[in-house]
């Protein structure tokens, strides 16, 4: 699949309504319409797709580094 496809996938994404999916419970599917159903799994193809294309998404490259420090 080239990037185009890719492309084309997201132009597909952006045409379902799941705007309400954000900042909400996504363990309860049965509460999700279609669309946003869809969504999650179209999400899915395309980040497969991106792997196997060697493109990186960048999501997880933030370099984030978390520290516990203890007062005694």
């Amino acid at each position: 699949m080239s990037k185009a496809n890719i492309e084309e996938m997201i132009r597909q994404l952006a045409e379902l309504d799941s705007a309400g999916m954000y900042l909400d419970d996504f363990l309860l599917t049965w509460d999700r319409s279609d669309d946003e159903i869809s969504a999650v799994f179209k999400t899915a193809q395309i980040l497969m797709q991106m792997r196997k294309n060697n493109i990186s998404p960048q999501v997880f490259e933030s370099g984030l580094a978390v520290s516990l420090f203890r007062d005694n």
